[in-house]
């Protein structure tokens, strides 16, 4: 190609006769080097920026966000008037997880039971009563790496796939305009089977409900 030999001479003509003799041989050569890298690291940027926003991330980092359920203390005796039950399992509200679907949106730790009561009705005057751990986790990025995240940092103290009074659910929640991820640990009076559940947003209310003592 005679551009690599020279410059073309729609550039020349345009150059001032002292700049032309100046950019000849090896200033060429490096002038049109410094360009290509140029190009390459435009392309490289485009290339990454395309690759990010198609691969799969991390929901959350592995450090520090495992839970002990051993370590969590046993409810107290209940004094409410409302029983909460999963599948008709009866049962109380140990831990709470809740992670924004965004990172535009922040969650305050203390507003977590008013959040609750838009994802099942009296859900918040259960966790008060019962008095849950709760973790505000960092922003997710989709709810299946959220649950999947949830689900592998809170390990079933008898065991996977064995019967256990642990019943841990996660999945995304509309809370009026907005998304959040929600993971609850939750425990059973007797040991059942129920292990985990991965719930879509119209899944809550049909998988929890609020009885009233008798």
């Amino acid at each position: 190609m005679e551009f690599i030999r020279k410059p073309p001479e729609w550039l020349t003509d345009a150059l001032p006769d002292d700049l032309k003799d100046l950019l000849q041989g090896w200033v060429w050569w490096a002038l049109l080097g410094f360009l290509a890298l140029l190009v390459l690291l435009i392309v490289w940027a485009i290339v990454s920026k395309i690759r990010g926003s198609f691969e799969r991330k991390e929901a959350v980092p592995h450090d520090d966000l495992a839970e002990d359920l051993k370590s969590i203390p046993a409810p107290m005796p209940s004094t409410g008037d409302r029983r909460l039950t999963v599948d008709g399992v009866p049962v109380r509200l140990r831990l709470v997880i809740v992670a924004p679907s965004g990172v535009d949106t922040e969650i305050n730790a203390g507003v977590v039971n008013k959040l609750l009561d838009h994802v099942v009705v009296g859900l918040g005057e259960i966790a008060a009563n019962d008095k849950p751990l709760v973790r505000v986790w960092p922003a997710q990025l989709s709810y299946e790496g959220f649950a999947h995240a949830f689900h592998r940092n809170t390990p079933i103290p008898e065991g996977e796939h064995q019967p256990s009074p642990w019943v841990l659910v996660a999945g995304r929640a509309k809370i009026g305009t907005n998304n959040v991820m929600l993971g609850l640990g939750l425990l059973a009076l007797r040991s059942t089977t129920l292990g985990r559940r991965t719930l879509k947003m119209h899944e809550w209310p049909e998988t929890f409900r609020i009885k009233v003592r008798e």
